[in-house]
């Protein structure tokens, strides 16, 4: 049951959270780029299941947070790499992912379409953007609602596959505080083991792709 649940929730939240990287020439930035750091806390709903959490952002780094049952894993992401980390703090262990390939489409520049309007999100003024692309992997439709430092306040989106599977996904940020971060939270932590990407199947049953040796 715990491999079951922790599965589910490492592929939704590294499926989710792939959509804030993009590589382009061996570069890499963020869907909408904060440029502030920030804390907030975190909805997802995915296909009508939520996970609450907290987040922090520096420019080009993400940390998050997520409460199991069982574990408490954090998720940090780097903006200038596609490999991230995976903290299990209960055992005291990192294990390394790299983003899934596929998904990086997610968050190319043109992914957005025109403004459709401003809004206020929990506080928060946003330019709501229509999102209406084909993607290898199908169509991806729904808004973002961005601030003007580029957080993702909201977003209200569905995937549909190529073989007419629909995925649906909800992001919602709140109680933001801007302000600097400390640069620790980004780190793994000294006297951490650090495990490969392949240990991602014996730990979690979780096929991730391995790191290019170019």
């Amino acid at each position: 049951m715990y491999r079951t649940g922790m599965r589910a929730l490492l592929l939704i939240l590294i499926s989710f959270l792939s959509q804030f990287v993009v590589v382009h020439l061996g570069r890499s930035s963020t869907l909408g780029d904060p440029q502030v750091g920030f804390t907030a806390d975190r909805v997802l709903v995915f296909n009508g299941h939520s996970y609450v959490g907290r987040m922090w952002n520096m420019p080009g780094e993400q940390r998050h947070e997520q409460e199991l049952p069982s574990l408490s894993p954090i998720f940090i992401l780097r903006a200038n790499s596609t490999v991230g980390d995976i903290l299990l703090p209960q055992l005291h262990t990192a294990v390394e992912f790299v983003l899934p390939r596929a998904l990086l489409v997610l968050g190319q520049p043109d992914l957005l379409g025109t403004p459709v309007g401003e809004e206020t999100v929990n506080g928060i003024a946003t330019t709501k953007f229509a999102v209406n692309k084909n993607i290898p992997e199908g169509h991806l439709s729904g808004s973002l609602w961005l601030s003007r430092d580029g957080i993702p306040m909201r977003c209200d989106g569905s995937l549909t596959s190529q073989k007419g599977k629909v995925s649906r996904v909800h992001w919602e940020l709140s109680h933001i505080a801007i302000g600097n971060q400390d640069p620790a939270l980004f780190e793994v932590p000294p006297g951490y083991s650090k495990l490969p990407p392949e240990a991602a199947a014996t730990l979690f049953g979780l096929h991730l792709p391995t790191r290019s040796k170019h």
